[in-house]
């Protein structure tokens, strides 16, 4: 069944925040983040808004997949690797302004401790494999659900949760060292 424009842009505005960020983390790159945000929304409102398209359950796990086959397309065009979190940590770019996570009406000492915990974090991260990060980014950062999770790595909600354990254990472990 097609999707209506009214619907897309619902669906649009309520993920485009989240799919930017998260190319944005795997690329390291506004214009290509932007490039691939507005790839991603084409793509989708292509499949959705055609009579006969595919039949999606779940619309936000289908965006996470199609975001997910660009950024992977986009390395085997560019022949590159994908950046990790500690390279962008390193990079001197200021994803933390991108990324409001600590909340501005507390007093300056405890936006200071969330922004060292953020980096601590993230450089952390960078230190875990490709589909460790996407999860824990998935999970945590854009507050997805198991089952979305699975529905976008085509895996059962308890190999995602299994995955999710272990992607904790490491990182974990990364943060104690």
């Amino acid at each position: 069944m097609a999707i209506s424009e009214t619907q897309f842009l619902e669906l649009y505005d309520v993920n485009v925040a989240k799919i930017y960020r998260y190319i944005y983390f795997r690329v390291n790159s506004e214009t290509t983040a932007q490039d691939l945000t507005s790839e991603v929304f084409l793509k989708c409102w292509q499949n959705l808004s055609k009579d006969g398209g595919k039949e999606v359950k779940n619309h936000r796990a289908f965006i996470y997949q199609i975001t997910r086959n660009l950024i992977v397309d986009f390395y085997r065009q560019k022949d590159k690797l994908p950046i990790s979190l500690e390279e962008i940590a390193d990079s001197g770019n200021k994803i933390a302004d991108k990324l409001p996570i600590a909340d501005r009406n507390n007093d300056l000492q405890e936006i200071a401790s969330k922004t060292l915990d953020v980096e601590r974090i993230k450089k952390a991260l960078g230190g875990l494999n490709s589909d460790y990060q996407e999860i824990i980014i998935w999970r945590y950062l854009d507050e997805l659900e198991i089952a979305e999770i699975a529905e976008i790595m085509e895996k059962k909600e308890g190999a995602v949760r299994t995955l999710l354990s272990r992607a904790l254990a490491d990182l974990r472990e990364v943060l104690r060292q």
